[in-house]
């Protein structure tokens, strides 16, 4: 009975050991600071409501790779 409950617990541990070592090793990351940054950016805008206050936030919101970690997990996934 304690020797499966060792055997368990030492498989979970290789496990955790596995993911976190894929997931350390894998370029895919993103740092907290560079996540911070890019939701700060995507957070600034005017508090003023004109046409051309809106139009002015649109043209300086960057969405050019919005969708690139979609691509990434959907190469994953197939």
């Amino acid at each position: 009975m304690k020797s499966k409950l060792v055997i368990s617990l030492l498989a979970i541990l290789v496990i955790v050991l596995a993911v976190f070592g894929y997931l350390m090793s894998s370029k895919e990351l993103v740092s907290p600071k560079t996540f911070e940054r890019e939701i700060t950016k995507v957070e600034t805008v005017s508090e003023l409501d004109t046409v051309e206050d809106i139009e002015k936030d649109l043209t300086e919101t960057d969405l050019t790779n919005l969708d690139a970690e979609l691509d990434q997990i959907e190469a994953q996934i197939n």
